[in-house]
Parts: C-alpha cells; sequence; structure tokens
C-alpha cells in the first residue's frame, strides 16, 4: 500500500471531495497546527490521524494514496423523514455529528448514564415539581442530569446538506445532536422529539437515528416518528395531541405573545412552545415566529442556551487540549 507524503495538498484534496473544503477543515485544525509539518512521512501520518478524529474518518483511509476517505460512523443508520433525499448525502453532517458527540463525551467521563428515563407523564410531573414549565433551559439540564449530552452543531462545510437532529448510542452512552439555526422556539420540541427516541427504545445498540425533519406532524409516514412526537408533546404540555387554536379570529403578532404568555401560566406550558404550537395548528409561522420573538426579546438564543450548557457540564481539565479546540470550533464557540 502506497503512503502519501509531503505536504498537506494530498490530504486537502481528498477531504474536498468528500464533501469537506480547505477552509473548513483548516479552520478545525489545531492551533499549534503548521501545514510544514506534514512535509516528513511522520508528520503527514499525524496530520491523518488528527483530521480522521476531527471528522471521524477512518485513519488508514487518509493517509494511504490509493484510498478513498471512508467515514467511520455507523452503519446502522435510520434515516427519518428523507423519502425525497439520498442518505448518502448527509454523510458528512452525520460524522460531523457523530465526531462531535465522541469529543463531548469524553469530557463527561465521569458522568454515568441513568437510563431509567420515566414515562412522559412522569417525567413532566417530576420536572414541574421545580420548574413552572418545561422549556429549554429545564429540559436540557434534565439531559446533563441523566447523563446525555446535548449537542447543538453550528458549523457545516459549505453546501453540506443537514438534518434536523440525531440521537444516537456510542458504547451504551446515548447522546443528542440538534442543528437547527432558528433563533428561539423550535430546538425545544425538536430535543423532547429525540429524548423521546431514547426513552422509548428507539434506539439499539450503536444505533442511530437521523431526523431529516422534525415536526409535530401525526400523519408522519413512521411509527417510531409518531411514537417521538407524542412523548415531545405530552412531555411539553401533558397531552400526547395537544393543539393551541384561538376561541375566535386569529391572533395577531402582539396578541399572540401575550396570550401564549397567560396560557404558559394556566397550563404550564413553556410559552414559546404555546405560540409554536399555535404556529403549527393554524399554519400561520410569521404570526407565531413573531410573538416568539417578542416572548424571548433580550434573552440568550435556544443555541445559545445549549452550547452554555454543554461547556458548563464538561470536565474540562480532562479533555485533550485539541479535542476541545475541535469541539469549540464545531460547534461555533471560539476558543
Amino acid at each position: 500500500m502506497a503512503i502519501a507524503k509531503n505536504s498537506m495538498q494530498p490530504l486537502f484534496s481528498k477531504l474536498q471531495k468528500s464533501g469537506l473544503d480547505a477552509k473548513f477543515v483548516k479552520g478545525l485544525l489545531p492551533e499549534w497546527w503548521d501545514d510544514s509539518l506534514a512535509n516528513t512521512p511522520a508528520g503527514y501520518q499525524q496530520a491523518a490521524l488528527i483530521l480522521a478524529r476531527i471528522f471521524a474518518i477512518k485513519p488508514d483511509t487518509l493517509w494511504s494514496v490509493d484510498s478513498a476517505p471512508v467515514f467511520a460512523i455507523p452503519e446502522n443508520r435510520k434515516f427519518k423523514h428523507a423519502v425525497n433525499a439520498e442518505p448518502a448525502k448527509l454523510d458528512v453532517a452525520c460524522a460531523l455529528a457523530f465526531s462531535a458527540a465522541k469529543l463531548a463525551l469524553s469530557g463527561l467521563e465521569a458522568q454515568p448514564f441513568l437510563s431509567d428515563i420515566p414515562a412522559a407523564s412522569q417525567l413532566r410531573e417530576r420536572l414541574l415539581k421545580e420548574h413552572k414549565w418545561i422549556g429549554l433551559p429545564e429540559l436540557v439540564n434534565y439531559c446533563y442530569s441523566t447523563g446525555i449530552p446535548v449537542i447543538y452543531l453550528d458549523k457545516f462545510p459549505v453546501g453540506a446538506k443537514k438534518m434536523h437532529g440525531l440521537a444516537f448510542d456510542c458504547n451504551g452512552r446515548p447522546a443528542i445532536v440538534l442543528t437547527r439555526k432558528n433563533k428561539f422556539g423550535y430546538l425545544l420540541f425538536d430535543l423532547a422529539h429525540e429524548l423521546g427516541h431514547i426513552a422509548l427504545g428507539h434506539l439499539s445498540q450503536g444505533g442511530f437515528i437521523v431526523d431529516n425533519v422534525i415536526n409535530a406532524d401525526d400523519e408522519a409516514n413512521d411509527d417510531d416518528e409518531r411514537a417521538a412526537n407524542r412523548f415531545a408533546l405530552e412531555l411539553l404540555t401533558g397531552d400526547p395531541e395537544k393543539r393551541i387554536r384561538p376561541a375566535g379570529r386569529n391572533l395577531r403578532i402582539n396578541e399572540l405573545a401575550g396570550a401564549a404568555l397567560a396560557f404558559a401560566q394556566n397550563h404550564k406550558i413553556d410559552p414559546t412552545h404555546v405560540a409554536m404550537n399555535y404556529g403549527f395548528t393554524t399554519k400561520h409561522w410569521p404570526v407565531a415566529n413573531g410573538a416568539v420573538g417578542i416572548i424571548e426579546h433580550g434573552k440568550p438564543t435556544d443555541c445559545e442556551v445549549l452550547k452554555e450548557a454543554l461547556f458548563r457540564n464538561l470536565d474540562q481539565d480532562e479533555m485533550k487540549e485539541d479535542d476541545l479546540s475541535a469541539l469549540k470550533g464545531l460547534v461555533g464557540l471560539e476558543s
């Protein structure tokens, strides 16, 4: 087997063909790295090992001239809502998600996974003993308390196709990855949905569930998706079929914001979910999004909430410096 040597260009070329452009790759290399280090066979192999770890690629397929890069991600993947999509087009996003989760888990080794996630109604009752409703901060904190990392993956190569969310098992330890860029409202249901997959036993050992799209559509052509949707709605609202509608005419943005806050207090439902549920039910998404913007004005965005929770829960002192740097790059947090 021929081994490539001299300069980083062969590696960049290989990765480019796999959907990882050079600018994206360089942005995730350790700060101490200098491309000239790859001008020896040993340095080239070291570069391949670093890139393989960051991008979840089998190392020998990087340093061998004769091989195309092969992503080291589980083959046992279930793609949801991907009828019109080619699963292979999600390989890059899946690899980045898998890599980010593995890096995060290396900083959570002291926190075991507690596998007794209760039914949605029981979990709701438990959380409401300490909180007025179940919002994103409350739910993500619960996930970490039971040993499940929640990673917001912010960075993708140019042109890469991505999914809304993933849940997967890594050596007996589940992890959740979310990607939507909406500032407020959407990630709460996405997180509850992915937690539902885990709680309901949809993940086999080494399993990998890829939700190309997440919504609350009961007509989803998949039993697991319907079950995860029902779990999410029951957890957030107390009713697995909850649909929030106006009592009379459809509401304007300011009216919905005020009504959602009042409804939230009376029914112990996060007001952003009240507005989003209304938007889904009525299909008046501009009004729902506008109302959520008013409700959450001045607060950290949902992705900021997830990023803060991740690095607050990591034992950063126990992580390799390069792993921590790569994880910060993948989630879009400055080192």
